[in-house]
């Protein structure tokens, strides 16, 4: 990789070259020696810059020029840094002459205040700000001048020594040069573009009715090496296209758009017997038009990059001459050249899937389409793949490099491999991609290059990386030198367009990189850049080269000083951006490294984005060069007022500060400031005095208005720039309603969204003044532009008359929030561009009618397509608009909600064509009128006066969803529902009160759910039977009838007795639970739906038993069973569970005693079986329990096995809180498949099956608390796959486990409580984790059979708890050698617990580096760290009761305080010790 790109240094040449003569340095040109300086490296940029061209050739092969481009590229930054310095001094004794304050910069240390005499001279006549600061600066700034003046004439010097030359014709083409393509394919050898290329060949054959006849252009569009190419030769020799076009020709166009090369190749490619040398393009047009006229024809234009209208207009004149239906194929990178060949259409190449691109790779690696005949291989090759994102020319490519290489070594290599540390001549991924790359202007080579810094797969919003880009001075432009976001989002769009960035698949406001183009930017960006992979710090000693600049790494949960160790010796580092991830929680920060961090006095953009920091120290003030600061999502609660002297600073985020108060009160200083977003800080309390001064703000989210001394709204009069969203809050503070005039909010134009908010007031006062408030509203009218209007907590008695006026054309959205003053609504109805609105919380409008609606609109809200009414609780009427039939309302109204209306009588408007969702809930009063709803397709009423269905003419569309509760006046389900809602998909019945029915006979239930796929019953009392009768012949019909019906549920039905046969007779049902039915006692004695899959029986008290006919029905697909408080239930089944059933739990039956109750019994079908698909089986609680099965045996499939008799499926077997259960089982030798037991609090339990160790599946054993046990098999436990046991507190237990050192699998060992000691043998030594509690005798064995632990050389994390409780100081002393025992250096956690007497941690913990977790808890008499402090890196610390330590670890003067500023999460008695 590179040092840095030849355009790279262009682009900082040619915007130091524009510094140069900006307002602020020359400020301090008025000096001639200073000039004569600038004007002196001007010339040295000027004649550096026209021989970077031939550098740029010469450093492949020439290392001393490459090494001249990085020393030229370091001193371009630091010349950029001077030029700074010179602007923000010059700025701030600006300001302090407009201040009157010349004193006022006296603002360094005394000690800096010398030799003044001296350097008198060097201060402007013109300024009285002769401080000590000033002198030093100017001192200071000689120093570097001459540094520079050395490191220029040194670059001169070496430039004619290396013999560097201007190049005329700029830089070479070499780098971009490729083979051109051609049209011949082997279609064999492509894999996944099935569907692609049918699609283009349709295109192809489709003749388009133009009007002007001639051809159509299809642009094929994606990133570099994505098969594009590959693609336009599929489609060019399918047979069909063949036949259809008269004429073919392919010509691959590349970077060189020659109209003069292109129709000559054209013309050969149709008419090969015209290849002569002819210069004459004019004479070429007309052969080639001759050769085309009147003929269907097909031409593929292959790999264009050409961007010039007239060009592509001077090539395809004579195109013109063909049939209509004639076709060109164009290939390209770049949306733009697409949109000037076709404006219309284009087709975007996606991805290939993981499957396909696997097959590419396995073709080009091991000649064959799958790895059947090379398994070992295939894990890795799916990693590389994965590594290709779905790029084919990187899966050939990777697979040629590994072509008849069959070592795993070898894959390996290329896995962890850097894209770009390949070799070149057989790995052509980053040169493929790089043409893309060397096509940007050298402003956007920078732009691209800084986008390195994001992760792989990292979400991105365009404005993020805008701001970015702005702050590391690439928009900088003009005399102004401000940078210029609109020219930034010209290079996002641009950037796009060339297919570097894609648009998320998760949000269409969010942006991606691919893979590969995030490798060509790392490429790109050389050494300038680096950013941290990875997360946790442990065993990562990181090195950053000296010519570093930018650096960005992933915010972990916990950033310690291991992290930033080496990072603050780079002084000349401009970028910190800690870069998070959508699905990350906030991080934790060492208060320590925050103050190391704001030393890097270069830095421009930093972030602390979403760490738990509560506040920020003054030195803040010290990044004199900043322009981004991102404080978005911390806690600090004040902005420091060293903020204001960050007078570059042109970014500042405290997005989410949600504990924020106050601002810095000097924030007018910061006059180049445009961005200010304070969103989401409902603490902020008022706006600073003077933020008026801040006339380049373009964002400001939140304005608070001042109470007292705070910012009014005049103030906003001069913020004429702002644009985006604004939000006024509390406008209760405003008592001058000329201060609201002031503000002239009609004259924002670039405001999209604006919210104007009142605090609604929570103590009962009544200071606030409603004429004010209505004056101060009136006064706010917005500019007519706008498009989101909100209006909240306003105490008025009614609106203006401006709010509703049509003039606002572009107004989509409208709020009215607790406006609980108001009687009345605006005439919004006549807003000709409303989709939204929402009425919420004005509690005194009574009605609404025709000033609603709006006197001058016939047809009112036109456009309105969501309409929410909430907590009006004094609304009683709804007036409908006109008396006329005729008059449209709400006609493209989609979604109405009235929601807690409790007064509105009446019904609502019944004619809305467009009308798809109604939700209707608390409206005690209202009257729901279903009818013409011809989009109908969700209902959901809950708490209405009645439901009245239409007649059953009234059809409603297409409704799939239907939800009603509380019409208990209404019997509404009497068979009707399938001729008025015949698509009806969801039916929810809830709240009816009285019925103990819902349907008469089986015939209207059948009506009605016949197109239904869910049911739900809730909450109704009084309801026995969902129909009023049994029919005996019913579940025949049944069988005959269509339905769709996939889930049944019944909750808190007190009164239901039984359930029909015609539920379960239903051959779609999937899923049935039933909840809370207290007095069903039984289940219709049939067999379960074929398809069935799950029952869940929950709080089921008078339940007895379950059918026989679930269990013996050999066609059932039932896999799970959840039985859940059913209490009278004894058993589960007579003889046998159901033949498919996979997962079993049992919870809390109090009287269940075995499974199945008898053994030996034949079902009625007469077939005996034995359960063998049983995986899971989790029994707790169950206190009758005695054994699990009959004979005692467990499935062989079970998976998760709790206790009981096991069959051979069984993987899982889990057993807790059932007393009387004293064995599991027999034997175990059949249960082949096991993977994990779990026995707890199994009191009577006495021993374990036999056979335990011939489990060869078994993976993790638990057995806890479980008094009785005596002993474990003979045999021991298994060792194969063993890699997780627990023993506790299993007090009559004679012996562990024998051969507990052989387990060599074993990673998690739990053990503890009262139980033998160990073996002589001891532990397995490869544990990862060891927790041992409440046992001295084996915590003794252990460290003394080992002398320490050095043998336990995997060990991750160590707990130890109730071991010794004499135990002075941890680790444990060698009485011999009289020093303590040391610990793993492997230890990543430690705990240590309830150790009565400990007082001291002993120095060997300080040597724990790589330990990140430190627990204490339960420690008394604990009060001693190490000498040596803590380890450093340390990332969290929890101490609890421990009273001692605690006491010392206080923020105001304890001991050790200092020593916890170096870790990033301390807990100390559960609280969070940086907090507040």
């Amino acid at each position: 990789m590179s040092i840095i790109g030849e355009a790279i240094l262009k682009a900082s040449v040619d915007l130091l070259v524009n510094k140069l003569a900006s307002e602020g340095i020359l400020f301090f040109a008025r000096q001639e020696h200073i000039k004569a300086d600038l004007m002196k490296w001007a010339n040295m940029l000027e004649m550096i810059k026209a021989v970077l061209d031939d550098a740029e050739e010469k450093k492949t092969t020439n290392q001393f020029v490459k090494k001249w481009l990085g020393k030229l590229q370091n001193l371009a930054y630091d010349v950029e840094d001077l030029l700074d310095e010179f602007q923000t001094e010059a700025f701030r004794r600006k300001l302090l002459l407009g201040n009157g304050d010349p004193a006022a910069a006296q603002d360094q240390p005394s000690s800096s205040r010398t030799r003044t005499s001296k350097f008198r001279k060097l201060i402007p006549t013109c300024c009285t700000t002769f401080t000590p600061q000033s002198i030093q600066f100017n001192y200071a700034m000689m120093s570097k001048i001459k540094e520079i003046n050395d490191r220029f004439q040194d670059i001169v010097t070496q430039k004619d020594s290396l013999g560097l030359n201007v190049s005329s014709a700029g830089r070479s083409k070499k780098d971009r040069q490729r083979l051109p393509t051609t049209s011949l394919v082997n279609e064999a050898k492509v894999s996944g573009r099935e569907t692609e290329k049918k699609e283009i060949v349709e295109l192809l054959l489709k003749d388009d009715s133009r009007n002007d006849g001639g051809f159509s252009v299809i642009p094929i569009i994606g990133m570099g090496g994505l098969g594009k190419t590959t693609l336009a030769q599929l489609v060019y020799n399918d047979k069909q296209v063949e036949d259809h076009f008269d004429l073919k020709a392919w010509t691959c166009v590349s970077d060189d758009f020659d109209v003069f090369r292109l129709t000559k190749s054209i013309l050969i490619s149709i008419a090969a017997d015209q290849n002569e040398d002819n210069q004459d393009l004019n004479l070429l047009q007309e052969k080639l038009k001759k050769h085309l006229f009147g003929k269907k024809f097909l031409l593929v234009l292959d790999d264009v990059w050409n961007e010039d209208y007239n060009d592509w207009v001077d090539l395809s004149l004579p195109f013109e001459a063909g049939a209509q239906g004639s076709k060109i194929v164009v290939t390209t990178r770049n949306q733009e050249v697409a949109k000037i060949m076709s404006p219309d259409q284009a087709y975007e190449l996606k991805n290939l899937s993981t499957e396909d691109c696997l097959s590419v790779f396995a073709q080009h690696s091991l000649g064959t389409r799958d790895f059947s005949s090379h398994k070992s291989l295939e894990d890795i090759g799916k990693k590389i793949v994965i590594k290709c994102n779905g790029l084919p020319l990187a899966a050939k490519t990777l697979g040629g490099l590994l072509r008849g290489k069959h070592d795993r070594r070898e894959w390996e290599d290329v896995l962890s491999s850097k894209i770009w540390e390949l070799p070149q001549e057989r790995c052509r991924i980053i040169p493929a991609l790089a043409v893309s790359y060397y096509y940007l202007p050298p402003t956007l080579k920078q732009c691209f290059a800084y986008c390195s810094l994001f992760p792989k797969d990292y979400e991105f919003e365009d404005e993020e990386i805008i701001l970015l880009w702005c702050a590391s001075g690439f928009l900088d432009h003009g005399e102004s030198g401000n940078p210029s976001e609109d020219l930034g989002r010209k290079f996002f769009q641009e950037l796009r367009a060339r297919s570097f960035f894609q648009q998320s698949s998760n949000s269409i406001s969010r942006f991606v990189m691919h893979d590969l183009v995030n490798d060509l930017a790392q490429w790109a960006a050389g050494e300038m850049y680096f950013r941290m992979e990875y997360i946790s710090e442990v065993n990562k000693q990181q090195s950053f080269s000296r010519n570093l600049r930018h650096l960005s790494y992933i915010r972990g949960d916990y950033d310690g000083v291991k992290r930033f160790e080496d990072l603050c010796d780079i002084q000349h580092l401009r970028t910190l951006l800690p870069v998070t991830l959508l699905s990350s929680w906030p991080g934790f920060l060492a208060p320590s490294i925050l103050t190391e961090l704001f030393k890097l006095q270069r830095l421009r953009v930093f972030s602390l984005r979403g760490y738990h920091i509560s506040e920020l120290p003054d030195s803040v003030g010290d990044l004199r060069c900043l322009r981004h600061l991102n404080l978005s999502g911390t806690e600090i609660k004040t902005l420091p007022e060293s903020v204001s002297k960050l007078y570059n600073l042109h970014t500042l985020l405290l997005k989410d500060c949600w504990r924020l108060k106050k601002l810095c009160a000097a924030m007018g200083n910061l006059i180049k400031l445009h961005h200010l977003n304070n969103s989401n800080t409902g603490s902020l309390e008022e706006m600073p005095v003077g933020i008026g001064k801040l006339t380049c703000l373009q964002t400001l989210s939140n304005f608070a208005v001042g109470k007292d001394n705070g910012s009014g709204l005049r103030e906003l009069k001069s913020l004429m720039h702002l644009q985006g969203t604004l939000k006024i809050s509390k406008l209760e503070n405003v008592k001058d309603i000329g201060d609201a005039k002031e503000a002239r909010l009609d004259g924002n134009k670039n405001l999209k969204e604006l919210s104007l908010n009142w605090t609604c007031s929570t103590d009962g006062s009544s200071s606030r003044e409603a004429e004010t408030e209505m004056g101060v509203l009136d006064m706010l009218k917005p500019h007519e532009n706008l498009e989101q209007f909100c209006v909240c907590g306003y105490g008025g008695t009614k609106f203006p008359t401006w709010l509703g006026d049509s003039s606002f054309s572009n107004l989509v959205t409208l709020k009215f929030e607790d406006c609980g003053m108001c009687t009345a609504l605006p005439s919004v109805g006549q807003l000709p561009s409303l989709k939204h609105l929402t009425v919420r919380g004005m509690s005194r409008v009574k009605r609404l009618g025709s000033e609603f609606y709006g006197d001058d609109s016939p047809i009112p809200f036109p456009c309105l397509e969501t309409l929410r009414f909430e907590d009006l609780q004094e609304w009683e009427d709804w007036i409908p608009h006109g008396s006329s039939q005729g008059v449209e309302r709400f006609p493209k109204l989609r979604e109405l909600h009235i929601l807690r209306c409790s007064k509105l009588q009446g019904t609502f408007p019944e004619h809305l064509p467009a009308l798809e969702k109604l939700v209707i809930k608390g409206c005690e009063e209202l009257s729901v009128s279903v009818s013409s709803l011809p989009a109908f397709c969700k209902l959901e009423i809950d708490g209405c006066k009645k439901v009245l269905w239409r007649s059953a003419t009234d059809h409603l569309g297409s409704q799939n969803s239907v939800v009603c509760r509380d019409a208990s006046n209404q019997v509404f389900l009497a068979g009707p529902l399938k001729p008025r809602i015949p698509k009806l998909e969801e039916l929810e019945i809830k709240n009816i009160k009285n019925e103990t029915y819902i349907w008469k006979s089986h015939d209207e239930l059948l009506q009605d759910i016949c197109s239904l796929k869910r049911l739900t019953i809730d909450s109704c009392p009084k309801l026995q039977s969902l129909v009023a009768e049994e029919e005996k012949d019913q579940q025949q019909q049944l069988c005959e009838l269509s339905c769709r019906l996939e889930y049944l549920g019944l909750t808190s039905c007190h009164g239901l007795v039984k359930l029909p046969q015609s539920s379960f007779s239903l051959s779609s049902l999937r899923e049935i639970e039933i909840y809370n039915c207290s007095s069903l006692v039984s289940f219709p004695e049939v067999a379960l739906p074929s398809k069935l899959k799950k029952i869940r029986i929950s709080y089921c008290g008078a339940l007895k038993s379950l059918p026989e006919a679930w269990m013996c029905d050999t066609n059932s697909s039932l896999e799970i069973l959840n039985i859940e408080h059913c209490r009278w239930l004894t058993f589960i089944a007579a003889v046998q569970l159901p033949s498919s059933l996979k997962k079993l739990q049992i919870r809390r039956c109090d009287n269940i005693r075995t499974l199945t109750a008898e053994e030996g019994i034949q079902c009625s079908s007469g077939r005996r079986y034995t359960s063998s698909l049983l995986e899971e089986l989790e029994i707790w609680d169950c206190p009758s329990l005695t054994c699990i099965f009959s004979k005692n045996e467990l499935p062989a499939t079970l998976e998760s096995l709790e206790v009981g008799n096991l069959p051979p499926s069984l993987k899982s077997l889990y057993v807790y809180g059932c007393s009387k259960v004293e064995s599991i089982a027999e034997r175990l030798d059949n249960n082949t498949s096991l993977e994990k037991i779990s026995i707890k609090r199994c009191g009577t339990l006495k021993i374990l099956p036999s056979g335990l160790h011939n489990l060869r599946q078994l993976q993790e054993i638990s057995i806890q608390i479980c008094e009785n046990l005596v002993s474990f098999p003979e045999g021991g436990l298994p060792c194969a796959k063993l890699t997780r046991l627990e023993i506790y507190d299993c007090k009559r237990l004679e012996a562990l486990p024998k051969g507990l050192h052989n387990l060599t699998s074993l990673q998690h060992l739990t053990i503890g409580g009262a139980l033998p000691s160990l073996e002589e043998d001891g532990l397995p030594t490869n544990l990862q984790l060891l927790n041992i509690e409440g046992n001295m005798e084996i915590w003794k064995s252990m460290i003394e059979r080992g002398r320490g632990f050095h043998r336990f050389s995997s060990l991750r994390r160590l707990t130890i708890s109730r071991c010794d409780d004499d135990m002075v100081s941890f680790p444990l002393e060698n009485k011999r050698l009289g020093t303590a025992l040391p610990l793993l250096a492997s230890l990543t956690s430690l705990g240590i617990s309830r150790f009565p007497n400990l007082e001291r941690l002993s120095s060997s913990i300080v040597d724990l580096q790589n330990l990140t977790l430190l627990q204490l808890w339960g420690c008394p008499k604990l009060k001693y760290f190490p000498k040596k402090g803590l380890p450093s890196s340390l990332l969290e610390l929890d101490i609890v009761g421990c009273p001692l330590i605690e006491e010392k670890c206080r923020k105001d003067g304890g001991q050790y305080w200092d020593l916890l500023t170096h870790i990033p999460y301390v807990l100390i008695a559960g609280k969070f010790v940086f907090g507040d």
